[in-house]
């Protein structure tokens, strides 16, 4: 699992961190699925689970999220 994170600064996106976790089980994710819904007020509704896991690079699965209007390239360089 990876987590890419950035904050835009007087228009400017700034890259904060990039954090890679080698290994992650299944039980574990759901628990940082349901952190991360209950701090930000997320309800069930707007929860979607994607399997990105048929595309073998990065590029493919943001073509694939880009065609499902599922992500904002704006600040992916």
């Amino acid at each position: 699992m990876v987590s890419y994170n950035f904050k835009v600064v007087n228009g400017v996106p700034e890259k904060s961190a990039v954090v890679r976790v080698p290994e992650v089980s299944k039980h574990q994710l759901e628990d940082i699925v349901k952190n991360v819904m209950r701090n930000t007020n997320t309800s069930i509704d707007e929860f979607e689970e994607l399997n990105l896991s048929e595309f073998s690079t990065i590029d493919e699965q943001l073509e694939f999220l880009r065609h499902q209007d599922r992500v904002d390239t704006m600040y992916i360089m």
